[in-house]
């Protein structure tokens, strides 16, 4: 496992900001972490490149204890957060000179490729760039020495469309040479290339799985009712939101098998049924699974 962590937490005075957090992130996977703000998915990334300390359990970055990283081991990792702070003073041109001395393993080429195709200007100052244009410049110094692992903390926040879709063009072209792990709120965005999923909610891992396996078990069902029904108080914990309106049930379905298990379910609950289901999308995923934790029923 390119990272694995074990118990992991951390608490803030009397906040519980980490609770028991233990995922492992293959290699080459493209790995997503979603929830809500506060989730705990900054303070996961924080640990994981030791810019903070755990207070409980432990956690491995290319096979090291992350709380011994050392430089020629942080050369092989590249970070993007949406806070990052730039040597405002230079260029774009004399902030690449800067990093090229620094990582061996530099790829001018690739470096000069993506400022092209990222239209970044060479001159300007990084004091005097857009949030957009701060945000393509740390990505290009992020990928242009092909690190083996990427760890990106919010790289689409506040970016509009086409930048965030020259970001992730510029992602999708290293993403099957590097293990990329990236935190957030743009499902859509980043729902092309993610491999697997991991979903936390008040500080603890709910679950983690391929992105595949996650949307095979979810599913959005319509349901027509023989006559009008209540839903029984003993039904599936997997049927989330169920809600019945005349004749109709509509819930999300987080268990989903096949259409047959599903059938007789709902026919051992309600008689005769008729019923459709619909894939969902991350995105769609994201928001039932947030619902469901403001209710305090995920577990």
């Amino acid at each position: 496992m390119i990272i694995e962590t074990q118990g992991l937490g951390k608490r803030f005075g009397k906040v519980n900001a980490l609770q028991d957090v233990s995922l492992q992130v293959p290699e080459n996977a493209a790995f997503a972490l979603i929830g809500t703000n506060g989730a705990g998915k900054t303070t996961t990334i924080r640990l994981l490149v030791n810019m903070l300390s755990a207070d409980a359990g432990s956690a491995r970055v290319l096979g090291i204890d992350c709380r011994h990283l050392s430089h020629r081991d942080l050369l092989r990792i590249g970070y993007v957060s949406e806070n990052q702070r730039l040597p405002e003073r230079l260029t774009v041109d004399q902030y690449c000179a800067y990093l090229r001395a620094l990582y061996p393993n530099w790829d001018r080429a690739l470096e000069q490729d993506l400022r092209v195709r990222l239209e970044l200007p060479p001159d300007r100052l990084l004091n005097k760039l857009s949030h957009g244009m701060r945000m393509k410049t740390v990505l290009v110094a992020a990928l242009s020495f092909r690190p083996e692992l990427l760890i990106l903390d919010e790289p689409l926040s506040g970016l509009d469309s086409l930048v965030r879709d020259e970001v992730v063009e510029g992602l999708l072209q290293q993403a099957h040479e590097t293990t990329i792990l990236i935190s957030s709120h743009e499902l859509s965005e980043i729902e092309n290339f993610t491999t697997h999923v991991a979903f936390m909610d008040r500080g603890r891992l709910i679950f983690h799985e391929s992105i595949e396996a996650m949307r095979q078990r979810f599913r959005e069902v319509s349901v027509t009712l023989s006559g009008r029904k209540n839903l029984p108080e003993y039904h599936p914990k997997s049927w989330l939101f169920p809600q019945i309106s005349g004749h109709a049930l509509q819930m999300v379905e987080s268990n989903y098998q096949d259409d047959d298990f599903l059938y007789g379910q709902l026919t051992q609950c309600f008689g005769a049924v008729n019923f459709e289901v619909t894939p969902m999308s991350l995105r769609e995923i994201s928001k039932t699974l947030i619902r469901e934790g403001r209710r305090g029923t995920l577990v």
